[in-house]
């Protein structure tokens, strides 16, 4: 089965009063990554920072193709497009996800008005990579590790520490020249991501329902042959072939819930016709959607007896 299409990531890290987390990912035998590490082409509002412990990392930033290796830390700026992919089965590397607007300060101080401000507005950004050959990479280095520790052991108190980890971070990163102005909006490269993000965006919102290529071109705005060869380039494949492969996804999952039957999930998913949904199911998931939905029992069945959350 393949996983959920989402491009706009739907899962929710931290809460509303600790908006900050941390987390390790390891890759190999018995972990939940056996052969490497994978996270699909996404975008979310929070700042994402990436460690590498072990291995090689391969990272996808705004299309643009970057290797991490030991040491290294990846940043992804709120709202930039990302992939990351592990170079083997044997990688560790930790992550740290926060909402920018912990940083804000209601006092107009000089470093709200001169670099917290201008990096919360997208007047600014954090550089996207920083190897320990580069100028400040030790006193960058060492308040983030600070951090990654502290979120990952939890222990009483380790919220206001990471917030004040996080602005040292912050600080290091500025005087260190790692706080740059934004990248020009006008780059084409920039504009087929925004593209790409906007049609993907009006997908998810709108897969339920009859969706036209015109519909989409009209929100980029641009033509519509226009609009497939740009979308293509990023995606491999054109709006129409990536909205019936998104309502395909949306379908695996609402057959898990045996109430509804195969014609009500199709419908509910914008397919108005049954036997092109079946056909178009087997032809993505190599299964019919009945198939599907006992192998989803038979791996229930099978599956640990602890519920799920949510």
């Amino acid at each position: 089965m393949q996983a959920d299409r989402t491009l706009r990531e739907k899962v929710v890290h931290g809460t509303k009063k600790n908006p900050l987390v941390v987390m390790r990912f390891t890759t190999g035998p018995g972990t939940p990554y056996p052969e490497h590490f994978f996270v699909e082409r996404h975008w979310h509002a929070k700042v994402e920072a990436i460690l590498v412990r072990k291995g090689r990392l391969s990272l996808e930033l705004n299309l643009e193709e970057h290797v991490l290796a030991e040491g290294d830390i990846g940043i992804f700026n709120s709202g930039e497009l990302h992939q990351i992919e592990g170079q083997g089965p044997d990688t560790v590397h930790d992550v740290l996800l926060f909402d920018p607007y912990i940083l804000d300060f209601s006092y107009p101080d000089e470093w709200q008005e001169e670099k917290i401000g201008p990096f919360l507005d997208h007047r600014l950004r954090l550089a996207a990579i920083l190897r320990p050959s580069d100028p400040g990479y030790e006193q960058v280095y060492d308040p983030l590790v600070r951090l990654l520790e502290t979120g990952l052991d939890q222990k009483a108190g380790w919220y206001i520490q990471c917030k004040l980890c996080l602005l040292e971070w912050f600080a290091a990163l500025a005087e260190m020249g790692y706080l740059l102005p934004d990248r020009e909006q006008s780059g084409a490269e920039l504009r087929k991501v925004e593209r790409y993000k906007t049609v993907v965006s009006y997908i998810e919102e709108h897969y339920g329902g009859p969706v036209t290529l015109q519909q989409m071109a009209d929100r980029v705005p641009c033509d519509r042959q226009y609009l497939c060869r740009s979308f293509k380039e990023v995606a491999g494949v054109t709006p129409i072939q990536y909205l019936i492969r998104y309502r395909i996804e949306r379908a695996s999952f609402l057959l898990a819930d045996r109430s509804r039957t195969i014609l009500e999930v199709a419908m509910d998913c914008g397919f108005e016709n049954v036997s092109y949904f079946i056909r178009k199911f087997k032809e993505i998931k190599g299964c019919t959607p009945r198939e599907y939905r006992r192998y989803a029992r038979t791996a229930l069945r099978s599956s640990s007896p602890v519920p799920e959350n949510g």
